[in-house]
């Protein structure tokens, strides 16, 4: 009897542990939402639960005026409740959520925020800690403004970098792969630490950009509040403009096409002082047969050069804009430009011009029709072509106007116009007949070639056989028709026969 009222108080015993073996266990906590920048209001939530231990029976009793403690001065947060939260009475095997507002405050820090959570029950002095993270994140505002519109080939930029987020630590400034555009003498800008503005000077080549608009790829390289690394691509758009010289070209001696030319050309500086002025032709049609480059030297302003070389000249006829391109130091900075001359190239036409005559001999004191023809004996086709025979003291021309007009010729075309003349009285031998020809080529040239051509003239006597015996052959020929004529009329008038009679 005694040991079964034992057995029952040892069970009961059992129970009563068990009862007061109320556990107290707190589940993992959640921030919403995971990352808050300042200004931002978020919660951290978790769960308190009345479990019971694996020794214990399966009744527990109450979790008895739970609460939660918060600090209330965590640097950058401020919660939105008061400490200590009151979480009540927890039944055995139930469980509570928790959620504590809070706010990121405006002068918070991108980076961790760790604040602690503690749980207490009554009549207990043991307490649950839980360590919630905050995540903050300020991650920097960048803005660029640059102080050019228009940069040239190669230029000095201010650029002004404005933040107006989250602390930017070791600030560079660098190009993005690939972009045309490039700083002179250095791969990137270190800015540094960057809370709110500064200006740098950044030194940009665009020589190798087109004319015209185009967007500079700024990369900006930095570390965030919190350490984290990161890159951004800022786009600044400017008009690039092509660098030029003042310089003035002049051409000084004709070149003509398709032959070997000396090019000769008067540089002339208007502008500021050049340095280590260079030339070189680059043109297709018109291309040096040695060095293409010479070297000008130092120009000042107003000073004059004169380039000359040998070179082939290949154009068609008439102004065209030859292509070179100039180096030159202005402000110990190397710069270039490639830029167009105009040259005038002539065209190889040239005009043969022959005699003839009808009838041929030409003999003193003849009647004749003298053709002059005209050839076109150049590359390219000439217009307006017109015809002159000057006047001469040893012909006298009939023809209404000594000019007349024969209009275009193709190369290896022709063409003739005739005079009316009867020669002088002269002495047999040799005089001269000046013809001129003007004619436009196809550059535009009006061209006038005058050709003096020397005419033979003879005696008439030249004409006769070399025997000597003058119009003897005509007149026998003459003499021999008299008498055929004359026998002819003497048989016509001798009476005829009359017919015998039988």
């Amino acid at each position: 009897m005694e040991k079964k009222i034992f057995v029952m108080f040892a069970f009961a015993a059992l129970l009563l542990s068990g009862a007061l073996s109320a556990a107290i266990a707190v589940g993992a906590y959640t921030v919403t939402p995971d990352t808050l920048k300042p200004g931002e209001d978020g919660a951290i939530s978790f769960s308190i639960s009345n479990v019971v231990p694996s020794s214990a029976s399966t009744t527990t009793g109450q979790l008895e005026n739970v609460q939660v403690f918060f600090g209330g001065t965590v640097e950058g947060l401020q919660f939105m409740g008061v400490s200590p939260f009151n979480v009540g009475t927890i039944d055995s095997g139930s469980t509570a959520q928790v959620s504590v507002a809070f706010r990121v405050l405006p002068t918070a820090k991108g980076g961790v925020i760790t604040t602690p959570f503690y749980i207490s029950q009554k009549d207990k002095t043991d307490l649950k800690t839980v360590n919630a993270i905050v995540h903050v994140v300020n991650p920097p505002v960048i803005t660029l403004s640059s102080d050019h519109q228009t940069v040239l080939g190669t230029d000095e930029v201010n650029l002004t970098v404005k933040n107006n987020g989250g602390t930017a630590s070791r600030l560079r400034l660098s190009l993005a792969d690939g972009s045309n555009f490039s700083f002179i003498g250095t791969s990137q800008v270190y800015i540094g630490d960057l809370s709110g503005a500064t200006t740098v000077m950044v030194p940009l080549d665009s020589r190798n950009v087109n004319e015209g608009v185009s967007s500079i790829p700024f990369v900006l390289t930095y570390q965030q509040e919190g350490g984290d690394e990161t890159s951004e691509t800022k786009y600044i758009s400017v008009a690039v403009k092509k660098e030029k010289a003042d310089v003035i070209f002049t051409q000084a001696e004709k070149m003509v096409t398709g032959r070997d030319n000396t090019l000769v050309l008067t540089v002339t500086n208007t502008g500021r002082s050049l340095a280590n002025v260079e030339f070189y032709l680059e043109d297709a049609n018109i291309q040096a047969k040695e060095n293409k480059q010479v070297k000008l030297g130092d120009m000042t302003t107003g000073d004059e050069k004169k380039i000359s070389m040998m070179v082939f000249v290949n154009a068609q006829p008439g102004v065209r804009s030859m292509q070179v391109r100039l180096k030159w130091t202005e402000d110990d900075v190397d710069k270039e430009e490639t830029t167009y001359v105009p040259v005038v190239v002539n065209s190889d036409a040239d005009a043969a011009i022959y005699i003839d005559a009808k009838p041929s001999p030409i003999v003193v004191g003849g009647d004749h029709t003298l053709s002059v023809t005209v050839s076109n004996v150049g590359s390219y086709k000439i217009q307006n072509v017109e015809v002159t025979l000057a006047d001469s003291p040893d012909f006298e021309i009939f023809n209404a106007q000594r000019s007349q007009y024969i209009g275009g010729l193709e190369s290896d075309d022709f063409s003739s116009v005739q005079y009316k003349v009867r020669v002088k009285a002269l002495l047999p031998g040799q005089y001269p007949l000046t013809v001129s020809v003007k004619y436009k080529d196809q550059s535009g040239v009006w061209v006038e070639k005058n050709q003096t051509i020397q005419i033979a003239i003879r005696s008439p006597s030249d004409i006769l056989p070399a025997n000597g015996n003058g119009y003897a052959v005509p007149l026998a020929i003459g003499g021999v028709a008299v008498l055929a004529i004359g026998y002819w009329y003497f048989k016509m008038r001798k009476p005829k026969h009359g017919i015998s009679q039988k």
